[in-house]
């Protein structure tokens, strides 16, 4: 399994940093929709969809919405989404810190978490295209972003191994921890850092520090809401097209919750994006 994760990642990861730094923003667009897609056709899964045609026909609902959101993309309308889904995300993290939701095994369809999953999509989708399209270092604060919550994961499988003690949500991933979340908060302290250092943007270090370290809390929220889909459809991964990585949903449900989160912080803090 480990050798199978590490040969899918070395593949992947030069195609991501050629992919984010080297397309143009139209063209980066096209590609991470592909990537969009394929989550769109496992959540169709994950919600009960079994059939093809439903799912095909999912597909296609998911091209007509990322086609309309990317001629909308700079409206107030757009901005007013990704706004209210960033506070949505964190709403969700709290909502399974508490307790409150316990998942259990269903079979049948369930449109709820279907809609609520495809605008997630869609939302995130347009968030991270345009920041890919800001002036300026654009392309490199959407690689920043996408380093950040690989460093916060590592930090967060580290810590975890090592400390980890006192589980965060059991009742929906018994693997997380307390320690593990820490050392994740860690990562995003020390890529908050280096982005001041780097001084892309006009805002102070402690400013940044509360952007990063924020956005990587609000990504463990997406991680536990796949984690729920899967629970109550009884599956352990979204699907088996990365070799040791499961499907796309378990590569980008961090990303799903924190691309919103970010690009609204970012907005919120002066940066015309």
């Amino acid at each position: 399994m480990l050798k199978a994760r590490l040969l899918t990642a070395l593949v992947l990861v030069p195609l991501v940093f050629w992919g984010v730094l080297g397309l143009s923003n139209q063209w980066f667009a096209v590609i991470l929709g592909l990537v969009v897609l394929g989550a769109v056709w496992e959540l169709g899964n994950l919600c009960g969809l079994a059939k093809l045609l439903s799912r095909l026909l999912l597909v296609a609902v998911g091209i007509a919405l990322l086609w309309l959101a990317f001629e909308a993309r700079y409206s107030g309308w757009a901005s007013g989404l990704i706004q209210a889904l960033a506070l949505g995300w964190l709403i969700n993290l709290l909502l399974l810190l508490s307790g409150k939701i316990v998942p259990r095994e269903k079979k049948s369809f369930r449109p709820l978490f279907l809609l609520t999953g495809l605008l997630a999509l869609v939302a995130v989708w347009m968030a991270l295209v345009r920041l890919h399209g800001m002036a300026d270092h654009g392309p490199r604060l959407m690689m920043f972003f996408l380093l950040l919550i690989w460093v916060a994961d590592s930090g967060a499988y580290f810590a975890g191994r090592k400390f980890g003690r006192r589980k965060l949500a059991p009742h929906i991933s018994p693997g997380k921890t307390v320690e593990g979340v820490a050392g994740a908060l860690t990562g995003g302290l020390l890529c908050a850092l280096i982005l001041a250092w780097l001084q892309w943007l006009p805002l102070s270090w402690w400013l940044l520090v509360e952007i990063c370290v924020s956005t990587v809390l609000v990504s463990v929220g997406g991680d536990l809401w796949e984690s729920v889909l899967k629970r109550e459809r009884g599956v352990k991964d979204s699907g088996n097209i990365l070799p040791g990585h499961g499907g796309v949903l378990d590569r980008i449900d961090s990303q799903i919750a924190a691309g919103p989160w970010f690009v609204a912080s970012l907005m919120a803090a002066g940066v015309s994006l």
